[in-house]
């Protein structure tokens, strides 16, 4: 039997913070780069074509999000599945596991890719896309989707191998790719002078290259990823586990994605400026999650191991040591986007832009002393979500999409707050989607969902 390449992280035993950090420094670190791609398209747009090039950017990620989450949160379930499996140590079903998922990710690519392309002018209006960058964001978005299938592919690899431990190597390919977005944004905008369609080009050209790397890479180095003819198989049983977990994940996902198409929808009828403002500011949003989201990854690993060893006190003390990391980085977040509101916004936008940096820190400073709630909430669900009991982490995670979407309505229509009403509905969502999660984790019912 192949063995797992000695770099990689066993959860089993030994101290768990430390453990839990190492492993989640790459994904961090992967994070901050991935945010990085969409970064960089921002800034460059924002600061070297206009401010409404760089509202055409924003306006298209809650749909450009909706079509990638159903394929990374299938992904995401996979690599669960394959955690338990390797703290039950039944690696002769990693294989097909993986074969398994391959072909399921590749031919959901195909078709969302045909979907989006067929359907952007209708998905164009139905976001109420204003007229005046409605032309800018339609090609933005189609070229974006030609990238689907690369999205998917890397997903794909970088959620098997985190699950077996090795959450560097996905981080070196994703480094790679995101210099070389950089440098392509720079050449198709300054030089070629493409606006939005160079740095979409850019980016699904660097995301092409981050998946060959990694299919040359797993090959050569990773045994469960060498294959024989008669190993390349659709293994039915699994794909109903993977299904189970993945499902879930992926509706989750993708729905959420839904709920913030109908908000992006309310936030463009406020005009350029303040697409342009919630595009900048959305982006901050992410960077002041990104330490605790990249945290759940790893911990849903880890508990995904210990669950499926059936070891549960394990995954207690886990979870009380992330939920006091958790805590103390958010508060520092929030200090730093409270305080330095307007010199963030200016990485987005040119310094001549007033109106929009103003109406960008204003709208950040509503919400980034509750960005705490969002750390709690990412460390209960991941521990739902190790643990198999996939259904209910879908469940908190819709609280969060549920309340945010009703009450960026309320606020903004009903209370007659306009755009600013819209900040206040995201620490709701956050507060809701935890108060869900903490109940279900208390009952206890998340032990027994392993699928191992």
């Amino acid at each position: 039997m192949a063995k797992i390449n000695t770099k990689n992280i066993n959860f089993l035993k030994g101290p768990i913070l430390s453990k839990i950090l190492l492993f989640c420094l790459p994904i961090f670190i992967g994070s901050v780069f991935q945010t990085f791609y969409n970064l960089v398209d921002s800034i460059i747009v924002g600061n070297y074509v206009s401010a409404d090039a760089l509202a055409a950017v924003g306006t298209t990620a809650p749909v450009s999000n909706l079509f990638v989450g159903m394929m990374t949160g299938f992904s995401t379930g996979a690599s669960v599945v394959a955690a338990q499996l390797l703290g039950a140590n039944q690696k002769e079903k990693l294989k097909p596991a993986i074969s398994t998922t391959l072909y399921f990710m590749v031919v959901t690519a195909a078709i969302l890719m045909i979907v989006g392309l067929g359907l952007s002018s209708y998905i164009m209006h139905w976001v109420n896309v204003p007229d005046n960058i409605y032309e800018a964001t339609r090609t933005y978005f189609r070229i974006y989707v030609l990238g689907l299938l690369f999205m998917a592919l890397y997903n794909f690899f970088a959620a098997f191998l985190r699950a077996l431990g090795d959450s560097t190597t996905p981080l070196i390919f994703l480094i790679i790719s995101s210099l070389l977005n950089v440098v392509g944004d720079l050449f198709f905008v300054l030089v070629l002078h493409m606006g939005v369609a160079g740095v979409a080009w850019a980016t699904v050209i660097a995301q092409g290259i981050s998946v060959l790397l990694c299919i040359v890479y797993v090959r050569r180095k990773i045994p469960y990823f060498q294959f024989r003819k008669h190993e390349f198989v659709f293994d039915k049983a699994l794909f109903r586990n993977i299904l189970r977990l993945g499902i879930p994940s992926g509706i989750q996902a993708s729905v959420t994605g839904l709920g913030f198409v109908v908000v992006q929808g309310l936030i463009n009828s406020y005009g350029s400026v303040c697409i342009a403002a919630y595009t900048a500011a959305s982006k901050m949003e992410q960077i002041a999650n990104i330490a605790m989201m990249s945290v759940s990854q790893g911990f849903a690993i880890y508990v995904g191991q210990n669950v499926g060893a059936a070891n549960i006190p394990r995954v207690k003390s886990g979870l009380r040591q992330v939920l006091i990391f958790g805590t103390v980085i958010s508060l520092i977040m929030t200090a730093v986007i409270y305080f330095f509101g307007p010199s963030l916004m200016r990485m987005f936008v040119k310094a001549s832009e007033i109106e929009v940096i103003n109406v960008g820190a204003a709208f950040m400073k509503l919400w980034a002393p509750l960005v705490v709630l969002h750390a709690l909430q990412e460390c209960v669900v991941a521990t739902l979500r190790g643990a198999g009991d996939s259904i209910f982490s879908m469940i908190s995670m819709f609280f969060d999409l549920i309340i945010r979407m009703v009450m960026a309505y309320v606020f903004a229509l009903a209370f007659g707050m306009g755009f600013m009403g819209i900040a206040y509905s995201l620490p709701c969502g956050w507060f809701a989607s935890l108060a869900c999660a903490l109940i279900r984790y208390f009952t206890g019912a998340w032990k027994k969902k392993a699928v191992v």
